[in-house]
């Protein structure tokens, strides 16, 4: 399997992280990461978050009356076009006159609103990261780390050898410190 534009992270980077790692296991650990790349951007809600893989966007959105608005997609790098109701709003020269600006986030309007409507603003705008943001990127391998790991004790709870050693598995899906950086990246609405 070949690795996907989406990957959160290399073969070469997990295998960083897993002690002992030879190369026997590069096609299960590419599968490994693939999958569970799109795992984390199903649960971020962001079906790609690379601006080589988004390309330029142009979406339609539900006016919500407001004066600001939360693309699909961040980071924002640029925008080319905002409309309401199909009335062209020029960008704004500076945070104080009339227009649209933005921010790695939102849309902002100064004298002017996002009409209550169905699809009725559409926005072309460019967004997404250049790579893998750094502590997306440890998350993803310290996640993917323990489910390869976990692999071969599946449902194993503990483990006793004679009597003499113990041995007992956390067996939570993602650890609590990668969760918390994927929520850092989840998309949320107003």
């Amino acid at each position: 399997m070949a690795a996907a534009p989406d990957d959160l992270c290399t073969v070469a980077e997990l295998k960083s992280w897993l002690p002992n790692q030879g190369n026997n296991d590069d096609v299960t650990l590419q599968s490994l990461i693939t999958n569970a790349s799109l795992q984390v951007l199903q649960y971020i809600d962001r079906p790609h978050i690379l601006s080589s893989v988004l390309g330029p966007l142009t979406e339609n959105y539900d006016g919500n009356d407001s004066d600001r608005l939360l693309p699909r997609n961040f980071p924002i790098i640029s925008v080319s076009s905002v409309s309401i109701d199909g009335v062209s709003i020029q960008a704004s020269a500076t945070s104080t006159t009339a227009g649209y600006l933005w921010d790695g986030r939102r849309i902002l309007l100064r004298g002017f609103r996002f009409c209550r409507g169905v699809q009725n603003v559409q926005l072309s705008y460019s967004a997404g990261f250049p790579s893998v943001p750094l502590d997306l990127k440890q998350a993803a391998i310290e996640a993917f780390a323990l489910t390869y790991r976990q692999r071969v004790r599946i449902g194993e709870k503990s483990n006793s050898m004679s009597g003499q050693v113990n041995v007992s598995f956390d067996m939570g899906d993602v650890p609590p410190r990668s969760m918390a950086i994927f929520s850092q990246y989840r998309r949320l609405a107003l």
